[in-house]
């Protein structure tokens, strides 16, 4: 009768062997005498083999054996998880899988929704007894305290069911408990849109700009650059000089042809935890676009441009004059927008901004993605339509909006 294998992640009884010292032709000692320990272990994969380490002493073998044993046992390709693991140990596999296959930024976001709400909350709970009751409380605690939005209360359960997820692929739950709570509605919690009248953005730069600390912080050129493009901070912040083209004539960077007064969106700034200021390719795949610049914008930066201004420099540069941290502008716009009487705004409201004049002028929604970079099209306009200059109508619109609010 076939011997029962091993369950899967487990070693055998460990044996030990001495090997005594070994001499050459001239009885000089080549190999110390040395203990062996040894074991069977069958890995994840179903392979069964022999795992051996050698030490001085027998229990330094054994000691040495154990911790290669449990190494491999603990390795997350397999099930090491039951109804007895705590929470935090699933947190801990499922944020390392988050570190290694996303982007820097979304590991910092979930690991942030772990490190605030979820692991302090239910880090200790054992898996056995996170029941879709306990979760549904855990939310309820979180509302009731009416400080956390839905979009940030969807977050955090996005990230706690990624964590329970685990649990399931390691055979602990059949099924992800966070999928029965009930749906996170807005109640009310929803910020206010806002987007800018002729009248409103004309008063709002005649603000921004006889504010001296927003001057300093060079917030009026970066905030008109936003509204005539519709750029994310992120982009705007992130475009070089070698890719704007203020010229009457097409230029080639990179094998990427840039239209007369045109400009190449190709990048986004992002912190990173442990890395600093990153340039990374975009938010989205549809994120690298070719833009027309209105004409207002075209004088701005001819005049910003500096006489010796290298192609990689930042058209928007920090103090220092390299990237501008996000979190530092929007420091700066918060500080500034409580000054100058406009509490609610955000950099958003230029997008927004931008969406509703080209709406209002006729664009369709397919040109406006475009515009703005949005990841959204059907298939059709994707396979049949142009990406590079679709919408070439867009800068002269937007220069026509900015005209009637200057």
């Amino acid at each position: 009768m076939a011997r029962t294998p091993m369950e899967l992640g487990t070693w055998g009884e460990i044996h030990t062997k001495f090997v005594p010292s070994a001499v050459n032709e001239e009885g000089k000692v080549v190999q110390p005498e040395r203990w062996r320990a040894y074991a069977l272990y069958r890995g994840y994969d179903g392979h069964t083999a022999q795992v051996e380490r050698k030490d001085t002493t027998e229990d330094d073998a054994i000691g040495r054996l154990l911790d290669a044993l449990q190494t491999r046992a603990s390795r997350k390709s397999g099930t090491t998880l039951t109804l007895e693991s705590r929470l935090k140990d699933a947190a801990a596999i499922w944020i390392d899988r988050i570190h290694r296959r996303r982007r820097g930024t979304t590991y910092d976001r979930y690991r942030s929704r772990l490190k605030i709400h979820i692991l302090p909350a239910l880090g200790e709970l054992l898996l056995g007894e996170c029941t879709v009751g306990r979760i549904e409380d855990f939310f309820d605690d979180l509302e009731d305290r009416g400080n956390l939005s839905a979009g940030t209360l969807r977050g955090i359960r996005t990230a706690l069911s990624g964590v329970l997820q685990v649990a399931v692929r390691h055979d602990v739950f059949r099924h992800n408990p966070c999928r029965e709570l009930e749906t996170i509605d807005d109640n009310g919690r929803k910020r206010r849109k806002i987007t800018f009248t002729d009248a409103q953005l004309m008063d709002f730069l005649r603000k921004m700009d006889a504010d001296k600390r927003a001057v300093r912080a060079d917030l009026p050129d970066l905030i008109r650059f936003v509204f005539g493009t519709g750029l994310r901070f992120g982009e705007a912040i992130a475009v070089r000089w070698r890719d704007v083209n203020l010229t009457d004539r097409p230029i080639i960077v990179d094998n990427q042809e840039i239209p007369p007064r045109s400009l190449w969106v190709n990048g986004n700034i992002v912190a990173i935890s442990g890395q600093g200021l990153v340039r990374h390719e975009g938010k989205t795949p549809k994120s690298n676009r070719i833009l027309g610049i209105p004409d207002y914008l075209l004088t701005l930066l001819l005049v910003r441009r500096p006489a010796d201004a290298i192609d990689e420099d930042p058209v928007f540069p920090s103090g220092v004059l390299g990237w501008r941290a996000p979190s530092g502008v929007q420091r700066a716009v918060r500080a500034m927008r409580a000054r100058i009487g406009y509490p609610e705004f955000t950099l958003h409201v230029g997008r927004r901004s931008v969406a509703t004049a080209l709406d209002r002028a006729g664009q369709s929604a397919r040109q406006i993605a475009d515009q703005l970079g949005h990841a959204n099209p059907s298939m059709t306009q994707n396979v049949y339509m142009g990406r590079a200059m679709a919408n070439p109508d867009a800068a002269r619109l937007l220069h026509e909006a900015h005209s009637r609010a200057a």
